[in-house]
């Protein structure tokens, strides 16, 4: 009897086989690529670069815009100098990375500046000595040309008065460094003269700033000289008077506001101005 051979089963062609299999991780490249390009056009970006580190005792502040300046009058009339009315109009202003210091330079700082580079010594020290317990009092009675001297020496500078309210603001505009209401208890205020930098840690600004209202002003590295469109001019505008920020131990409400601005002849020194420096930093 016979048998029919049973048919063997068909394999494909070799070709046809990895034909099939490049069809196959081509359609999973396309399917990739589709995802990939939902993801990039949904707004997805790669994770920002971490923050530099500061060195000790300065925070980082870094690059771009903030709200610098006010739109308001002074009470004593709008075209009166000084007061709110030099810090018109409310402006964009930009400023690069940089560090600042947290607290001011302090007498036990200054001293050692003084004793290595031979500047004079405050002039209320007595044979270059401050007052017992006065170590971390900031540094008063030093002219503007001082300030920038022991800035150089440190490896720092002063700051622009662009810098220092933006350290002292942030980005949203707030009135004082901690916001937008008006609370002494933050501050030194009301005190007989300075007193500890950093002795009130609710005084910090957004960036983690401390002393930016109250204790003393600080001197910065710009002169007096009116903002873009700004509604009132004065003779002095540019040439004569350095800005100094901050507010001090005492006065009325308006001198502790981030945008006030006030002025010393670059070569005054009294108990009123100390400073705090800055330093430029890579951007992130």
């Amino acid at each position: 009897m016979r048998h029919n051979p049973v048919p063997e089963p068909a394999v494909p062609p070799l070709e046809e086989h990895r034909g099939s299999r490049v069809k196959l991780n081509l359609n999973r490249f396309r399917s990739l690529a589709i995802v990939l390009c939902a993801y990039l056009c949904a707004g997805a970006v790669p994770p920002a670069q971490a923050a530099p580190t500061p060195p000790d005792n300065m925070v980082y502040v870094p690059a771009g815009p903030f709200l610098m300046g006010t739109n308001e009058s002074d009470k004593a009339g709008a075209d009166v100098p000084l007061g709110n009315n030099d810090a018109r109009p409310l402006h964009t202003a930009n400023t690069g990375a940089f560090f600042i210091d947290i607290t001011d330079v302090t007498n036990a700082q200054y001293r050692k500046f003084c004793q290595t580079t031979h500047y004079p010594y405050p002039p209320q020290w007595t044979n270059g000595n401050y007052p017992s317990g006065q170590d971390n009092y900031p540094v008063v009675h030093v002219s503007f040309y001082e300030a920038k001297a022991y800035a150089a020496w440190i490896g720092k500078r002063l700051p622009t008065e662009t810098e220092w309210e933006k350290a002292a603001r942030g980005t949203d505009g707030r009135i004082f460094p901690w916001g937008s209401g008006w609370d002494p208890g933050r501050i030194v205020y009301g005190a007989n003269g300075p007193q500890d930098v950093g002795s009130k840690p609710a005084s910090a600004s957004p960036y983690g700033v401390l002393d930016m209202a109250g204790n003393v002003f600080d001197w910065t590295s710009s002169w007096f000289d009116a903002y873009p469109n700004a509604p009132v001019q004065v003779s002095t505008f540019g040439k004569e008077f350095k800005v100094v920020r901050g507010g001090a131990f005492m006065g009325y409400q308006n001198i502790f506001q981030t945008f006030y601005r006030t002025v010393c002849k670059p070569e005054s020194k009294t108990e009123w101005v100390g400073f705090r420096c800055v330093k430029d930093a890579p951007a992130e």
